[in-house]
């Protein structure tokens, strides 16, 4: 993705969020929260991340924890890249922006792409902003979006999740049964 484009992008991230105050979102910096939907947009989105990805700005409107959703077109191993930025397009005007997800295809690359942390990058400034991908094999990790490179964003990596973990939880359940 373009410079420009992403400096638009994070213009717009900016401006949704000008005027709020913490009374206007009441879930404000509740990373567990903003966990908790983010492993819930990968159980739904991971599993179709077979040959696309997927990839969500969190935002608050005011009752609750949405996400802005863009598909990127067919991946191939060594070229991914989603457009971000007709996920800004559809995040509604005067909401709360707390951070975005993506996930990576089946057989892509289990790390984050220089693109992925340049992006989130762009973002650091939005207050409580918070990162999160899943690699090929469901696993789900927040990262720093302070970070300036691959491996130091990667050294930040904190497992939050696996998207087949409620899948195996129910399938064991009915096993049981």
């Amino acid at each position: 993705m373009s410079f420009h484009l992403r400096a638009l992008l994070a213009s717009l991230l900016l401006a949704c969020c000008a005027g709020a105050t913490a009374a206007d979102f009441p879930c404000l910096c509740d990373r567990d929260e903003i966990a908790a939907h983010a492993r819930l947009e990968f159980e739904i989105y991971g599993p179709l991340s077979v040959k696309v990805e997927y990839f969500g700005f969190i935002f608050h409107d005011g009752e609750r924890l949405r996400s802005a959703v863009v598909r990127s077109r067919r991946c191939t191993p060594s070229d991914c890249v989603i457009q971000v930025d007709e996920a800004g397009k559809r995040i509604p005007k005067g909401v709360r922006v707390l951070g975005e997800w993506h996930t990576h295809p089946h057989d892509g690359a289990p790390q984050l792409s220089e693109h992925d942390v340049r992006g989130a990058y762009r973002n650091r400034n939005v207050r409580c902003y918070t990162a999160f991908y899943s690699n090929p094999d469901g696993e789900i990790f927040a990262w720093n979006p302070a970070e300036t490179s691959v491996p130091t964003a990667m050294a930040t990596r904190e497992r939050v999740g696996w998207y087949g973990e409620q899948l195996s939880a129910a399938l064991g359940t009915l096993a049981r049964l």
